[in-house]
């Protein structure tokens, strides 16, 4: 029962009973940067779960792998070994350079020689090392950490969290080491297992010697299987706990769309030609230099001669300008960059789709032959489009047999890159995706049987930014 309001009143006075307190809010600012560094960021930014991270690291690393012995035209030669403490990926490229990785240490930004541009390529959110970065210290907080070895030095990072700012704390430690080409790690403590084996934090539980108690190990095999088959160029090494096996190259002269090769004008529109104009002028700001208008149409493909360039700059009125000069206040001038895309793509011829790569009947036929296929069975087709972008569609299909397991294996991929899981989840009028479609023809998912299908695109999307569902939409294919 409250007291009469006189005697409160009374005792306030008194100084007996205090006024009461009352707390002045104050708005905080904490820092973004160390959402990095949480399980659930990490989840969101590769669009997988953590149980499936050892795949994530070894695609993004073979990915990055592929791309730099491809702009040193070098037949790639990757191993990947996989051991109690950790992943390692290796290739004989040109090796990641130093400022590329240091880069990498702001979580403010993204730095990628991908982003911006309209390519055929691998990736291009520019998002990789970042995710790879603080991946390790979520996996095992106090040992995790990223090994990189390129260009004659060793950087062991460890990642860290100043406790008062809330800001990621990067540690890199350098020493100098003989090496060739790229090498990245990621390393945990180990730990022993349920069974008496080495406990990997991505779940399953293994014996020494390369025997396992889960099943990261199929999947694992397969990612690796993925890029050895949509890349006949590259011989890929698996060590998985001392059992290896090895997917050589069926032609290591084989040509694809580089990397370094310049990209057509033809895959641009004026949203894409714009983003790529204020990148090249925000870049040229903080270098102080400033290109003209014809240095830069001179890196697409078809514009490099001094004629065709000259014939451009006169049809869009840009003879003589700096890219600077297509900025009017605080904003790009569209409207002479649109004339410019116009003018480019009138004095250019669209690419052949068969120059983008074309893997090929008899690699895949090697390859699906390998995994235990009935020569017999073995399918392949291949789509070659020019109505939208270029683009080549190939597919190999292959029953394994009545002695085999009963089950279905999808191996799909994009440019080059093997994914995760079948990104190819809707398409056509009915938007079913694949698995729904090979449903329908009989090829369930405890069938025997191995399915591959493989997309070579400029600007390919995705629906996230883990490249885990394609945007695939309808076309008129011309079959070949």
């Amino acid at each position: 029962m409250r007291p009469p309001r006189r005697t409160v009143k009374r005792l306030k006075s008194a100084g007996i009973l205090s006024q009461t307190a009352k707390l002045e809010r104050i708005t905080f600012s904490t820092s973004r940067l160390l959402d990095f560094f949480s399980e659930k960021e990490l989840v969101t930014q590769t669009g997988h779960e953590m149980r499936e991270w050892s795949l994530v690291f070894i695609k993004e690393a073979i990915d990055n792998a592929l791309d730099a012995c491809e702009e040193a035209d070098i037949a790639p030669v990757i191993d990947v070994i996989a051991d109690a403490t950790g992943i390692t990926v290796k290739d004989n490229g040109s090796g990641l350079p130093e400022s590329t990785l240091n880069k990498q240490f702001d979580f403010s930004t993204r730095s990628s020689s991908r982003e911006g541009y309209v390519g055929v390529c691998r990736g291009a959110q520019g998002n990789a090392l970042h995710t790879l970065i603080p991946m390790p210290r979520v996996i095992d907080e106090e040992h995790g950490k990223l090994i990189v070895t390129a260009h004659g030095k060793r950087h062991v990072i460890r990642c860290g969290a100043d406790p008062i700012s809330q800001r990621p704390v990067i540690h890199d430690e350098t020493s100098e080491l003989d090496t060739t080409g790229t090498e990245l790690r990621i390393e945990w403590l180990a730990r022993a297992g349920e069974f008496g084996g080495s406990h990997w934090p991505f779940g399953g539980d293994f014996v020494q010697g390369g025997a396992q108690c889960g099943p990261i190990a199929k999947r694992f095999r397969e990612i690796v299987e993925g890029f050895a088959l949509f890349n006949p160029h590259a011989t890929i090494r698996l060590d998985w706990f001392g059992e290896k096996s090895e997917f050589s190259a069926s032609n290591p002269d084989w040509e694809n769309w580089k990397p370094h090769q310049p990209t057509s004008a033809h895959w641009y529109e004026a949203k894409h030609l714009e983003r790529i104009v204020g990148a090249y002028i925000t870049h040229e700001r903080e270098t102080g230099t400033d290109r003209l208008v014809s240095d830069f149409v001179a890196e697409f493909d078809g514009l490099t001669g001094s004629g065709k360039r000259a014939a451009v700059l006169d049809a869009s009125g840009l003879k003589r300008v700096r890219l600077s000069e297509l900025v009017v206040g605080d904003r790009l001038d569209s409207e002479r960059i649109a004339k410019l895309l116009v003018a480019m793509q009138q004095h250019s011829h669209p690419a052949n789709p068969k120059r983008l790569g074309i893997i090929g009947e008899d690699h895949f036929r090697r390859r699906l032959l390998d995994m235990g296929v009935q020569p017999e069975s073995f399918r392949y087709a291949k789509v070659l489009d020019m109505e939208r972008l270029p683009s080549v569609l190939e597919t190999a299909f292959g029953w394994l047999g009545d002695e085999a397991n009963d089950y279905r294996r999808i191996y799909a991929g994009a440019n080059w890159s093997a994914a995760i899981k079948n990104p190819f989840r809707s398409f056509g009028a009915s938007s079913e995706g694949l698995e729904a479609h090979l449903a329908s023809m009989k090829a369930g998912a405890c069938e025997p049987i191995v399915f591959a299908i493989h997309l070579a695109q400029p600007r390919i999307e995705f629906t996230d930014r883990g490249k885990s569902a394609l945007i695939v939409g309808d076309r008129h294919d011309q079959r070949d």
